[in-house]
């Protein structure tokens, strides 16, 4: 009997999460028919309510920094401009120690003002605000900050496409972009865009523009 009431319990705890996540239709939401009965006033006044409520809605979803409000796929252009501008106001600047963002989420490092040794922890879930997660430790020597004004982030949707081309990692089920600080191995800073799957994967580093430097593939099985 349990058991019943917990499946039922489950499904109807589904039901309201689809429902929930559910992306707007917009266009696809069609006004009711008008009855032959509405007087004309009545059709009139409702096209007038509809259109201001659009309208509402759509400044709804812009914050004042003018990104979206909304969460999705935080690796599109959209996404990712939004999420910069998120870590920015909680951090009280652009330089990073490290940057990594996935679909869903996002996770910064930043140097604490007045103390270029010490970084704090940050992370983004989407939505209104980004959040500082508290003291994050001791910068290692010789990792600059990276600037994430400098990254070109209209270019990291197509490299991601390029990685499903030339990386060779079938029905990836992990993909992120890492921003890499200059540091031992680079003079400048650059991003990396991963893929990987149940048997490993592989990578493409970039510059700041989004100019592919290095490919490494996913080892042949």
């Amino acid at each position: 009997m349990l058991a019943v009431v917990t499946s039922v319990a489950a499904t109807a705890l589904t039901g309201v999460l689809v429902w929930t996540l559910l992306p707007d239709s917009g266009n696809d939401v069609k006004e009711p028919r008008a009855s032959a009965t509405s007087p004309a006033g009545d059709k009139a006044s409702d096209a007038t309510a509809s259109t201001d409520a659009t309208k509402d809605d759509e400044k709804s979803d812009v914050g004042d920094d003018g990104t979206s409000k909304k969460t999705g796929d935080l690796l599109t252009e959209e996404g990712l401009r939004t999420t910069a501008a998120k870590f920015k106001a909680v951090m009280g600047g652009s330089k990073v120690t490290r940057y990594v963002v996935y679909p869903e989420y996002a996770m910064a490092e930043a140097p604490v003002k007045g103390k270029e040794k010490l970084y704090d922890s940050f992370s983004y879930r989407g939505g209104d605000v980004a959040v500082k997660d508290g003291p994050g430790g001791t910068i290692t020597s010789g990792d600059g900050p990276a600037d994430l004004d400098d990254f070109a982030w209209d270019a990291v949707p197509g490299l991601f496409r390029k990685a499903d081309k030339t990386l060779g990692v079938d029905n990836p089920t992990s993909r992120y972009l890492v921003i890499n600080p200059p540091g031992v191995f680079d003079d400048e800073p650059t991003m990396s865009v991963y893929l990987a799957n149940d048997y490993g994967g592989g990578y493409l580093k970039a510059n700041t523009k989004g100019q592919t430097i290095s490919t490494y593939p996913m080892e042949a099985g």
